[in-house]
């Protein structure tokens, strides 16, 4: 089912609890907690998106961070990934822990507003 949060659009698979913290973060909780994705658009003035990946990544003990054309990414944990990038006046993370077979349809169905 497709559903608008702030700055984005998001198809929640069925049965994925949805906890919206208003212009802060979306958490997407699979059923059998096994996946979290959390979805996060803020404003990007004033921020160096390297600065703050490395920052998020030192905070959760995460790998060193890798660029690819403006988009920061780093592992953390077992199975965890944060990707941050800056599109306009928006800085975009998404984190993804965990495995789920409804994951990437999550991940692919998002559009960002």
């Amino acid at each position: 089912m497709a559903r608008d949060f702030d700055g984005f659009r998001a198809d929640v698979p069925p049965g994925w609890e949805v906890m919206e913290e208003k212009g802060a973060m979306v958490g997407f909780v699979s059923p059998d907690r096994e996946a979290v994705v959390t979805v996060t658009v803020a404003s990007a003035q004033d921020v160096d998106p390297a600065a703050f990946a490395a920052e998020m990544a030192q905070g959760l003990g995460g790998s060193d961070i890798m660029e690819e054309d403006g988009v920061y990414s780093f592992a953390f944990g077992d199975n965890g990934v944060t990707v941050v990038h800056v599109a306009g006046t928006d800085l975009r993370v998404i984190s993804i822990i965990g495995g789920h077979p409804a994951l990437e349809g999550l991940i692919d169905s998002i559009e960002w507003h």
